[in-house]
């Protein structure tokens, strides 16, 4: 195995943390810049600003072979109302982080994209990698954005990329050492712990749309799957195989928002209290994710399914709470 050293910008945060530890306990050199405190102990972590601050001192940047580009703005409903936020966080500054890594001869991007790039192609079943872009926000417009920048890149300057397209991170570390600490909380499984374990009232949003149910369907994938799987992307570059864009979820078809609360319910034993809202802005009606292509190239399968997710998550989430 070749032992990479690798930066991982947003790496404080649910997701930055876990692939950091995956990265870490497989031999790997991590290095973590965010905006925010991190609420945990890691080796070489650094908060900025703004990572593109870290990027501009000569010294930091050439010791790296490989940057994990998690730091973006992510919530679909604000980036309907905000688009220049997104664009200027998602799109400039990372046009500016690509211009860096060429010059100083960065070669290797993982880049964290998403599975809101299909739209509304979601509704004809299982989305394979090969479909065109359909964003219907524009948080999704600047992941499409992201995708496309690194690929023009790629042709023009040698850069080596793999792109994950996630689909609805979730769960918890399953050692219970770190989760989702964001607050208020803007993922679906966290919030719905968190109204759980506090008796209070959880919206559930849209009961119009297209689906078994009327309501969103999702695929869920453990941020611990997910973690691996930049892991083994790291390979792709050592055997000259990368330039290539995967499907990061669970792959069996699916879970509605009904069926994530009735879940829930039965893994922590307590029903929850719903409120029925109307659609919130942005939201495609079904979302899930052909994975064949990241089991026959990354040799990678997901080990946890929906209980295991809401059971960490609720792990967590009174562990969080009762530390506060």
């Amino acid at each position: 195995m070749i032992r990479h050293k690798v930066l991982i910008t947003g790496g404080g945060g649910f997701i930055g943390t876990q692939v950091a530890w995956e990265l870490d306990a497989a031999g790997h050199e991590v290095t973590i810049v965010d905006r925010n405190a991190p609420t945990h102990y890691f080796p070489g972590i650094y908060r900025v600003s703004d990572y593109l601050d870290y990027f501009s001192n000569t010294d930091n940047n050439t010791k790296f072979d490989t940057v994990i580009h998690l730091a973006a703005e992510h919530l679909v409903e604000q980036s309907v109302s905000e688009p220049a936020k997104y664009y200027a966080n998602n799109v400039v500054k990372m046009k500016a982080m690509l211009d860096i890594m060429v010059e100083r001869k960065i070669k290797n991007i993982i880049f964290s994209s998403s599975g809101n790039t299909y739209g509304r192609q979601g509704g004809n079943g299982f989305l394979t990698e090969d479909l065109y872009y359909d964003p219907e926000n524009p948080y999704a417009s600047t992941k499409v954005a992201g995708e496309l920048l690194i690929k023009d890149y790629a042709k023009a300057y040698g850069l080596k990329y793999v792109t994950f397209r996630y689909f609805n991170a979730a769960g918890a570390d399953p050692f219970d050492r770190f989760g989702y600490v964001q607050r208020p909380a803007t993922h679906v499984v966290p919030i719905l712990c968190n109204k759980i374990l506090k008796g209070e009232t959880f919206q559930l949003f849209g009961t119009d749309y297209p689906t078994k149910d009327g309501t969103c369907v999702r695929d869920y994938v453990h941020v611990a799957d997910l973690a691996r799987a930049h892991n083994l992307s790291l390979e792709l570059f050592d055997n000259k195989l990368a330039n290539q864009t995967f499907n990061i979820g669970y792959g069996s078809g699916g879970v509605s928002l009904l069926e994530l609360v009735k879940a829930a319910g039965k893994v922590v034993g307590k029903e929850p209290i719903i409120q029925y809202c109307g659609r919130r802005a942005g939201d495609p009606a079904i979302l899930t994710a052909d994975i064949t292509k990241a089991k026959n190239i990354l040799n990678w399968i997901p080990q946890y399914n929906i209980k295991d997710i809401i059971q960490h998550a609720w792990n967590w989430e009174q562990k969080y709470e009762t530390s506060k």
